[in-house]
């Protein structure tokens, strides 16, 4: 039996270390698995296809809103704890 080695570990510290990783693979994932899945059960649609790119482009804007909205509230942050100190 082929036996396939994956390295969970480095797969990891990968997507912790670039965000912009995270929202390329995650809509190649999901077209993935619906090529997969369609073509397992024989149902495979383009509007599948145009269904999953709707939604990693909402993934990929939640993501990018959600990254710029933890930086401000980490500056806002620094700021009022710097104002703390004086």
């Amino acid at each position: 039996m082929l036996s396939l080695h994956f390295n969970k570990q480095v797969f990891i510290n990968t997507l912790k270390a670039n965000d912009s990783i995270v929202y390329a693979i995650t809509p190649l994932a999901l077209m993935a698995t619906l090529l997969f899945q369609g073509t397992i059960k024989g149902n495979l649609k383009p509007e599948y296809f145009a269904y999953a790119l709707i939604v990693s482009v909402a993934f990929c804007t939640w993501g990018i809103v959600d990254r710029k909205f933890r930086q401000m509230s980490a500056q806002r942050q620094k700021v009022s704890v710097g104002k703390m100190d004086e």
